[in-house]
């Protein structure tokens, strides 16, 4: 809320933030599992899981990502 001094009024203002720079929230558990795939090479992988689509550095990874074990 805005209070006008003039007609001694409440108003709203419109403020111009276009000069601030706003960071974002982090998430860290976010950037901790981000970090994880990068680091196992789920991350633009040679190979591709052909049920869900993840990407692995490996061949038997991809493979294996969605294979039901009985």
């Amino acid at each position: 809320m805005f209070y006008d001094p003039k007609t001694k009024e409440p108003g709203m203002e419109k403020q111009d933030k276009s000069d601030l720079l706003v960071k974002d929230k982090e998430y860290v558990k976010y950037v901790q599992l981000l970090k994880k795939a990068e680091k196992e090479g789920r991350l633009d992988g040679g190979w591709v899981c052909g049920l869900c689509g993840m990407k692995y550095a490996e061949r038997e990874d991809a493979a294996s990502c969605c294979r039901v074990q009985v």
